[in-house]
């Protein structure tokens, strides 16, 4: 027998092992973890990577840093901007003060225009003051417009330096570092995969006559070779609403044709994440609804 034909028959004896003695259902499973790549929502050149492979992670850790040359320019261009519009609007105040005077000032002069105390030029000046500084005022209230375009550009800049830096969602190990510093990555390639390995999960697959006694948060108890004497604790989480065939590594041909359904079981504890490794096979003992 070839060392293909072996691992062909290793692997069908561990997926198809589903069986139950009518009350208890033993089924095997894989462990497998979450994986997370992160990636740029804005191009631009790596410049640092925090992280390597096999690194820890936590939560808001910083992995990887990118820049975009004139960035950091545009940004304090974008402030001063800002700035300048933020001070115009101090103006408003003494504006509307010169507005309505002057407008005072012109609707106490036309009667005296109308009975001729005041003179045509006196009038006119008058008037004149009055057009300017409301004309002053609607200028700078539209300082205030200015202004607050002013920021929400200064905002969308700064938004897309804080898109060039990546950092970590989760707490984690690094699995794979897809980009090297100096690199150039575009939007949304990633640079960095993440395994959740806190948080193992396991998949297996149970026959379709086994479906009806099968229920969400079912209980399982979860053992390995590596820990034969501890049953970890678990409960199913999700199970297929679609069927499928067994994989090909399955049996004979009647295995190959019987439809399965997946189930998704997530272990509980921290020392049960602990010792559980992806990839590791587990057996998993179902006590199954009546």
């Amino acid at each position: 027998m070839t060392r293909l034909e072996l691992g062909v028959l290793a692997g069908g004896l561990a997926l198809a092992a589903c069986t139950g003695d009518g009350g208890t259902l033993a089924v095997a499973g894989t462990v497998e973890i979450r994986e997370l790549r992160l990636a740029p929502l804005a191009a631009g050149r790596l410049v640092r990577l925090l992280k390597d492979e096999g690194d820890t992670v936590r939560r808001g850790d910083t992995v990887a840093v990118l820049e975009q040359p004139g960035l950091e320019a545009l940004i304090d261009q974008r402030r001063a901007q800002a700035q300048a519009a933020t001070a115009r609007t101090a103006e408003i105040q003494a504006a509307e003060a010169d507005s309505q005077r002057a407008a005072n000032d012109l609707a106490r002069a036309r009667p005296l225009r109308e009975s001729g105390v005041l003179a045509p030029q006196q009038f006119e000046a008058l008037q004149s003051g009055a057009a300017a500084a409301a004309a002053r005022l609607q200028a700078v209230r539209g300082a205030v417009r200015e202004s607050q375009a002013a920021r929400a550009g200064l905002a969308a800049i700064e938004a897309v330096r804080d898109q060039l830096t990546l950092v970590a969602p989760d707490d984690g190990i690094v699995l794979t570092r897809f980009a090297e510093p100096g690199e150039a990555v575009a939007a949304g390639v990633p640079v960095v995969s993440i395994g959740l390995v806190t948080r193992p999960w396991i998949r297996a697959y149970v026959g379709e006559r086994f479906l009806a006694r099968l229920a969400v948060g079912q209980p399982v108890a979860v053992r390995t070779d590596a820990y034969p004497d501890t049953a970890f604790g678990g409960r199913i989480v999700e199970i297929a609403p679609r069927a499928e065939f067994t994989p090909r590594a399955a049996l004979t041909e009647r295995e190959r044709a019987d439809l399965v359904f997946a189930i998704k079981v997530q272990v509980d504890g921290v020392r049960a994440a602990a010792r559980l490794k992806a990839g590791l096979p587990v057996d998993l003992e179902i006590t199954l609804l009546p």
